[in-house]
C-alpha cells in the first residue's frame, strides 16, 4: 500500500493505532480537510490566474479557521486524544510544506511557521508511532513527478519539511494548566505506565553565593562534592569544578561506578579511580543522606562541612553556583554563563536536556516500543540540529565555551562507546556528524575537560551490570586532536 496519498496515509495511521472509528462529529471536519485538499489541487493545476487566486484564497481561509480554532483546544473535537478527523488534517498538513507550498504555489506561509498549526502538526507527528508512517521521499516523488505541466523538469526537492521534532507547548497548555507536586507525581505514574522513562526530582536546593547572602558563602575548604564518573549529571558538575579552577577549593570523592542492588551508590576505594568517603567513612551514599534525615539516594551531592548539611543535589544548579558562587576563589577568566548570551544558553539547555541528555535515557530505559521510537526520533532530530549549528561555530553560542557546552558534553562524550549500543540509539555515531564530531574533539582537548572525564568508568558503569556483565572493548575510536 502506498502512503503517498492522504487517504492511504490515514488508513495506515488507523492501523498503527489499533483502529479509529469515524464519529458523526468527525464527518464534517473530515469533509473540510478533503475540501482543503481539493482547493490545493485546484490551485496547483489552475489554467487561469483567476482560478488560481480563488483556490489560493480558499486554502488559506480554511487554514486560518483551523489556526484560530486550534488555539482554543488541543484537538479538533476538543477531546484528550486525537480523533480520526485530526489524522485527516495531519495527513494534509504534513504534505503542505514539502509539496503544496512550492509545487502547487500555495505559498503565503508554511505550516511549520504558523504558531498554532505548526505546533499542532508537531504534536501529532510526535505521537508514538506516527513518524514511522510518514515517508517524505514517497510523498515528494508522488506529487512532484506526477505531471510535467506543473513540474516540467520532473525533479523533486529534498527539503521543505522543517523540524517536526522541535518542542511544542500543546500538552502543557491544554492538559496541564495547573498542577502541584502531587499532580506531577500522578502524571509521572501515568507516563511510566506507557513505558516512558521519567527522571526523579531533586529536593535539596540551597545555593552558594560569593557574598554569603544565601547563608552559604563560597570559600575554600568548606564544601565537599560526591560524584560517580559514569553518571552524566555528575560528569557535568565535575567539568564545571575543573573548568572553574575549583579542584583545590571544593574537595571531591568518587563513587564506584556500579550501584549495589539493595543499597545504591557505594564507595569502593580499592577500585581504580574510586575513593573512600573521606568525610565520614560511609560505605553507601544512603548513609550521607541519612545524616540529614533525607531518604534520597542520587548523586551528585554538594555537602557543607560547616553546617553538616547537604547544600544541593541538583546538577544544573551546582554547575551554576560553581560558575558564580566562589568569587575570587574561582578562575574567572572563563564565565560559563555570560550575561549577553544567557537567553540563548537557557534556550539551548531546555531542548538539549529534553531531547538529548534525558532523551538518551528515555530511549534506553523505555519499556514499550512506542516510547522507545518516540525518544529515538527526537534524539536524532536534535543531533541533526546540533550538527548544523556546530558546522558554523566553535562552541554552541559562538567562539567561547559556556554552560551549554558543559551540559551537552557528557552525553556526546559517552555516546559512541555506550549509548549507541547500550541504549539502542544506533542511527548514527557521533563520528558521522562532521560539526558535532569536530566540536567533541575540540572539547576533549580544552584545558580541564579530560581531567574531569573518565571514559573507562562510563563503559564499566553502563555495561558491567547487565546481561553477562561483559564490558565491550570497542569501538576503536579515540578522541584525536581537533584540527
Amino acid at each position: 500500500m502506498s502512503l503517498a496519498e492522504p487517504r492511504e496515509h490515514v488508513h495506515a495511521i488507523a492501523e498503527r493505532l489499533g483502529g479509529l472509528a469515524e464519529s458523526a462529529d468527525d464527518t464534517e471536519h473530515i469533509a473540510q480537510v478533503q475540501r482543503l485538499l481539493d482547493d490545493v489541487r485546484r490551485a496547483g493545476f489552475a489554467h487561469e490566474r483567476s482560478e488560481y487566486l480563488a483556490a489560493y484564497e480558499a486554502v488559506f481561509e480554511r487554514l486560518d479557521d483551523w489556526e484560530h480554532g486550534l488555539s482554543e483546544r488541543r484537538y479538533l473535537l476538543g477531546g484528550a486524544t486525537p480523533s480520526l478527523a485530526d489524522w485527516w488534517l495531519f495527513a494534509a498538513l504534513v504534505r503542505f510544506d514539502p509539496v503544496f507550498y512550492g509545487l502547487y504555489k500555495c505559498n503565503r506561509t508554511r505550516i511549520i511557521d504558523q504558531p498554532v498549526l505548526g505546533a499542532y502538526l508537531r504534536d501529532l507527528y510526535q505521537h508514538p508511532g506516527i513518524a514511522a508512517t510518514v515517508d517524505f521521499g514517497a510523498i515528494r516523488r508522488h506529487y512532484w513527478l506526477e505531471d510535467s505541466r506543473i513540474s516540467p523538469k520532473m525533479v523533486y526537492p529534498l527539503g521543505g519539511v522543517g523540524d517536526l521534532w522541535a518542542p511544542h507547548d500543546r500538552a502543557l497548555r491544554f492538559d496541564r494548566k495547573e498542577f502541584d507536586q502531587s499532580a506531577v507525581e500522578e502524571i509521572q505514574t501515568a507516563v511510566r505506565a506507557k513505558g516512558e522513562f521519567v527522571r526523579g526530582q531533586s529536593r535539596h536546593r540551597d545555593r552558594i553565593t560569593a557574598d554569603g547572602s544565601s547563608g552559604f558563602v563560597g570559600v575554600p575548604g568548606r564544601y565537599h562534592l560526591y560524584v560517580a564518573n559514569n553518571c552524566p549529571w555528575c560528569h557535568r558538575v565535575a567539568l564545571a569544578r575543573s573548568l572553574k579552577g575549583l579542584t583545590d577549593v571544593v574537595s571531591m570523592d568518587v563513587l564506584f561506578y556500579r550501584r549495589d542492588p539493595d543499597r545504591g551508590w557505594q564507595f569502593r576505594p580499592e577500585e581504580e579511580g574510586c575513593t573512600a568517603d573521606t568525610l565520614f567513612g560511609s560505605k553507601y551514599v544512603q548513609e550521607i543522606y541519612a545524616r540529614v534525615e533525607s531518604t534520597e539516594k542520587s548523586v551528585p551531592i554538594l555537602y557543607d562541612r560547616e553546617t553538616n548539611t547537604i547544600v544541593n543535589n541538583e546538577s544544573a544548579e551546582i554547575v551554576r553556583m560553581f560558575n558564580d558562587g566562589f568569587g575570587e576563589h574561582a578562575d574567572n577568566a572563563i564565565d560559563l554563563y555570560p550575561t549577553e548570551v544567557r537567553d540563548e544558553i537557557d534556550e539551548l539547555n531546555a531542548w538539549i536536556y529534553t531531547d538529548i541528555n534525558n532523551g538518551a535515557y528515555k530511549a534506553g530505559f523505555s519499556s514499550s516500543q512506542a516510547a522507545y521510537e518516540l525518544a529515538y526520533g527526537r534524539f536524532f532530530a536534535a543531533f541533526e540540529r546540533l550538527d548544523r549549528r556546530l558546522r558554523s561555530r566553535r562552541f554552541l553560542t559562538g567562539d567561547r565555551l559556556t554552560e551549554a557546552d558543559v551540559r551537552l558534553f557528557p552525553t556526546v562524550f559517552r555516546f559512541d562507546h555506550v549509548y549507541y549500543t547500550r541504549f539502542r540509539l544506533d542511527h548514527r555515531m557521533v563520528r558521522e556528524y562532521p560539526g558535532l564530531f569536530r566540536w567533541l574533539r575540540d572539547m576533549v582537548h580544552y584545558p580541564g575537560v579530560m581531567a574531569a572525564s573518565n571514559l573507562e568508568h562510563c563503559k564499566r558503569g553502563y555495561y558491567g551490570r547487565t546481561g553477562n556483565n561483559i564490558v565491550p572493548v570497542g569501538p576503536a575510536l579515540d578522541f584525536e586532536p581537533a584540527p
